[in-house]
């Protein structure tokens, strides 16, 4: 902002358009990082409207994070026990007689669920409950290109650093399990 910052007092800078800033900058769309903490009015916005790459900011990230790291056993295991009822059922269709036995194990995911949630206080966590992402999650993985709990984490990059996300498979693109 310091080029635009020379040529308009401080004050136009809070008001302009986001039209304006990227004229008297001369960048376009993907050239400028737009930083905000409102989903759907600084990111969403930008994004849509001008094509900006975004980054929101998560303050509760933090604490997500210090939760996480002690408890990702609990996740990990529910994950262990979701693969195990897909194999249960592995080779069962529609025209299977037998049904498995999986009271106890889904009992097991209740409680572990419940454990994970009551983890991050009264409320649970922002971003998931038990193995499953909450709609904030989403979100923040389907508009922002970048998240963090604040932006001073960008300061442990140049400032020309190129982010570009990790390329991910599709379903039918990964190998099939036998």
């Amino acid at each position: 902002m310091s080029a635009l910052g020379s040529r308009l007092p401080a004050e136009t800078l809070t008001r302009c358009s986001s039209d304006l800033i990227s004229d008297l900058l001369e960048v376009k769309g993907k050239d400028i990082l737009y930083v905000g903490d409102h989903i759907f009015g600084d990111i969403l916005k930008s994004k849509k409207r001008q094509g900006w790459k975004t980054f929101l900011i998560v303050p509760e990230l933090n604490k997500e994070l210090l939760i996480w790291d002690k408890k990702q056993s609990m996740f990990e295991e529910l994950k262990r026990l979701d693969f195990f009822l897909a194999e249960l059922y592995k080779h069962l269709d529609g025209c299977s007689q037998e049904c498995p036995d999986i009271i106890a194990i889904q009992t097991r995911m209740k409680v572990l669920t419940h454990r994970m949630d009551m983890s991050y206080g009264q409320m649970g966590s922002l971003l998931r409950s038990g193995s499953s992402q909450m709609l904030f999650a989403s979100q923040m993985l389907r508009y922002a290109d970048l998240y963090s709990a604040t932006c001073l984490n960008l300061l442990h990059y140049p400032f020309n650093y190129h982010f570009m996300a990790p390329p991910v498979l599709m379903p039918h693109e990964s190998k099939l399990r036998c």
